[in-house]
């Protein structure tokens, strides 16, 4: 594991839920005797913290601030000027005990994505290039997890595979040479939603013209449907969902500071 991964691991401990919250009132419990006022208030906050994050109206808010690409309609599709359909992985189900003849299997998140690219591929004949390499020091690369299940399950196979990968960043960055060897820069862009914002930056910054593809959506920024009371109920899939998205939000900043402003 490198050195920038560590680092992120450590980042998202400590400043997503519950990490952030359990982090403050900790450090409250802590100082609360000989700070008695400092200690109250990250216990109150911590608690108010991991409360707010935990409700779905808040997950749903958070979400709808990054889900800003609508669905892709086969309309616009067909008329795209697009080449090639870029399917980003999402990560791998290690040590899949129910397929023995794999360690690793596709996770369910890069099978969401997977499936809609080959829906994609349906509608527009359009060829696949998977990316995600090995960012745990893995035998398999995430884009020959990705072609084995392209195989097995959808009897298809990707035009063109980036196994170098290690983040969103590097999708991009190897991606586009793939694709510029063959004069290719107008793609479609398959990845979930709440992604979409820190792909599209990372993309475009390697000069890829993207038609976004995205999937997966959590908020309501695209459908009209009421609030129920279960919105502001708490519950573990919200404070997941919330993780999530000060997830993105966070890589987002990062992108900005690493590799656009202080250069790659």
């Amino acid at each position: 594991m490198d050195i920038e991964i560590l680092i992120n691991h450590i980042i998202q401990t400590l400043f997503l839920p519950p990490g952030i919250s359990i982090a403050m009132m900790l450090l409250g419990l802590i100082v609360i005797q000989r700070f008695y006022s400092t200690g109250k208030f990250l216990l109150i906050s911590g608690f108010s913290l991991l409360f707010i994050l935990s409700l779905p109206i808040t997950a749903k808010g958070l979400n709808s601030l990054l889900e800003q690409d609508p669905v892709l309609t086969v309309a616009q599709l067909k008329k795209s000027k697009a080449e090639v359909i870029v399917v980003l992985g999402a990560g791998r189900y290690k040590n899949a005990l129910e397929y023995p003849e794999q360690k690793d299997s596709i996770s369910s998140n890069a099978l969401e994505r997977l499936r809609y690219g080959v829906y994609l591929h349906n509608k527009s004949d359009l060829p696949l290039l998977v990316s995600g390499g090995s960012p745990g020091g893995e035998v398999l690369s995430e884009a020959t997890i990705m072609q084995t299940a392209l195989s097995d399950i959808f009897k298809l196979k990707a035009k063109w595979l980036d196994s170098k990968s290690s983040n969103t960043w590097n999708n991009a960055k190897f991606s586009a040479e793939i694709l510029k060897q063959h004069s290719i820069e107008n793609i479609i862009l398959v990845t979930h939603a709440d992604h979409m914002p820190r792909a599209r930056m990372a993309f475009e910054y390697f000069g890829m013209k993207i038609w976004a593809a995205p999937l997966g959506f959590k908020a309501r920024n695209h459908i009209d449907i009421p609030y129920t009371i279960r919105d502001f109920l708490p519950s573990a899939h919200a404070m997941s969902l919330s993780s999530s998205a000060m997830h993105e939000f966070i890589g987002y900043v990062w992108y900005l500071l690493r590799y656009k402003w202080l250069g790659d």
